[in-house]
């Protein structure tokens, strides 16, 4: 009993360290979406975007195959829904992500990839408060289907790259 009140203590110790550390950055550096996040603040995002997301949702994978099919399915809700703030390219440059922030994310990038698939799929079907990422009314096959063309993106960048 001792134990889980020194961890309560520590936790709710931390998170308003958290809070103060956040505040003052505020105050000091305002709200502007023009000014890109210091590392901290995407520390802090990223650490609160992990805590809310359920345990079970992290544990999911893909139940459907990544066949040429499927990914062919995948890239017409992609274009139609994702492309608009990531890019063709998934690297997270177009004329409307230049003014979000914090910025969008490059699909590519190892710490996207790093995301387990039922993270991948809870991130697409919810969205992510704060950020201008929506949650999509879109069914669960078809998530599935876009959580595989994310996986794809590794391999289609080694293969136009000459596999280095």
């Amino acid at each position: 009993m001792r134990t889980f009140r020194v961890a309560t203590i520590t936790i709710v110790a931390f998170l308003l360290g958290i809070l103060v550390l956040s505040s003052a950055l505020v105050i000091s550096e305002g709200l502007s979406a023009r000014k890109k996040p210091s590392n901290l603040e995407y520390a802090i995002a990223n650490f609160a975007l992990s805590l809310s997301i359920p345990s079970e949702a992290k544990k999911l994978t893909n139940p459907l195959p990544s066949t040429p099919q499927i990914l062919a399915e995948a890239r017409k809700p992609y274009k139609d829904h994702c492309a608009v703030c990531h890019a063709e390219d998934r690297g997270g440059k177009t004329r409307l992500s230049a003014g979000l922030s914090p910025e969008v994310p490059d699909l590519r990038a190892k710490h996207i990839q790093a995301l387990t698939d039922g993270e991948m799929f809870y991130i697409i079907k919810n969205g992510v408060r704060f950020t201008g990422m929506p949650g999509w009314d879109i069914g669960d096959d078809q998530t599935w289907h876009l959580v595989a063309l994310l996986r794809q993106l590794p391999k289609e960048n080694s293969s136009q790259s000459g596999g280095q």
